[in-house]
């Protein structure tokens, strides 16, 4: 069928061993840096499993690559591209689910679009990534408490904030209701 991708070629599996060779690094030495056995990540180099948010972090660090460069799909070349809602790779952690958008730039910089949700009551907590990270949240419905781990902010409905986020960092939905807002991560630099 048109569009089928089979499991060895899925963009995380993909992206993930191109990546990792291209950093010259064995897979028990990239497992090692980013703190998983090293099954799992020859599962996922084989197209399986379902990592958590926080897992694909700690790849991505471990890589020192953005997120959104381990999930993404190949761009197409012709435009408009349009992304419907609930499209788009997905990622999701304890409080946290997006859905990645586009993504703008490369390697050392570069820009990662989000349609973010935030679940639950639970606190999504975001070990630091690297530096010169930032994450900035519109928010379109909602109230959450967002920012560095020591001193979050609450923000509403209509409200936009920005932070470092080479520190670690916390997401958390506030009230009754939903959370939704986009989400862009920049990283500029080395």
């Amino acid at each position: 069928m048109v569009g089928m991708v089979s499991a060895e070629q899925s963009p995380l599996a993909v992206n993930l061993r191109r990546l990792r060779r291209s950093r010259g690094l064995a897979a028990v030495e990239l497992a090692r840096r980013a703190g998983l056995a090293r099954a799992t990540l020859t599962q996922l180099e084989a197209g399986g499993g379902n990592p958590t948010l926080e897992t694909l972090y700690a790849l991505a660090n471990a890589l020192d690559a953005p997120l959104a460069e381990l999930i993404a799909e190949p761009e197409a070349a012709s435009l408009p591209r349009v992304v419907r809602r609930g499209e788009g790779v997905r990622v999701a952690g304890v409080a946290v689910e997006a859905w990645l958008l586009a993504t703008v730039g490369g390697r050392g910089g570069g820009t990662e679009i989000y349609d973010f949700t935030l679940r639950g009551r639970s606190r999504q907590h975001s070990a630091a990534h690297p530096a010169g990270t930032r994450e900035h949240l519109q928010l379109h419905e909602g109230r959450v408490a967002v920012g560095p781990a020591a001193s979050p902010v609450e923000i509403g409905a209509g409200d936009f904030v920005s932070f470092d986020a080479d520190c670690d960092h916390v997401y958390q939905r506030l009230g009754a209701g939903r959370a939704v807002g986009v989400l862009v991560i920049t990283k500029t630099g080395p």
